[in-house]
């Protein structure tokens, strides 16, 4: 197990702990949870890059504990009236449609190696920097401000998977 690996697996069973803490109203430590968890997540890959400690289990872990990490947090967000269901709902529709796609791609040809793009990479970002905008004035004097961008830069980015899974289906098509 090395350090990038343990950090994917900090990020994962911390979003147990930031769930309980928004569920129990304790926002500004959710706050610091998600932050941490943010952190975990940008020095994982880091550490994976300089260590060269690039492995199949943390290629893995990383994307599951970055998916449980978000879509945990904009669920109990929206159950809370922090986020809209909308925006919440445009991440799960897209989450859905580009892991079926994997799936899929996975099923026919065997293995499938998905590349993050420049495109995911910013929705993420986005959907982190929400969360962060959301919970850093948890008494809802905050606007819509990142609503509307974050939802339009997660559905580019799943247009974009889309789209790369249909290149890949007709590469590999037999003529």
């Amino acid at each position: 197990m090395n350090i990038p690996n343990l950090l994917s697996i900090f990020r994962f069973f911390f979003t147990f702990f930031f769930v309980f803490a928004v569920m129990q109203g304790k926002l500004r430590l959710a706050l610091y949870l998600f932050i941490l968890q943010g952190l975990s997540d940008l020095l994982d890959g880091f550490f994976a890059r300089i260590m060269n400690k690039k492995t199949s289990l943390g290629a893995f872990l990383d994307p599951v504990a970055d998916k449980v990490m978000l879509m945990s947090s904009y669920v109990v967000l929206s159950c809370y009236d922090f986020i809209p269901w909308w925006l919440t709902m445009v991440m799960l529709l897209r989450e859905v449609v580009v892991t079926s796609g994997f799936l899929a791609l996975y099923k026919m040809f065997g293995k499938v190696r998905l590349i993050p793009s420049i495109y995911g990479k910013t929705a993420t970002a986005c959907q982190i920097l929400t969360v962060v905008y959301v919970l850093w004035s948890p008494d809802g004097a905050y606007g819509p401000f990142f609503f509307y961008p974050t939802a339009l830069v997660t559905l580019a980015a799943g247009i974009h998977y889309v789209s790369r899974g249909f290149a890949i289906l007709h590469k590999r098509e037999p003529a």
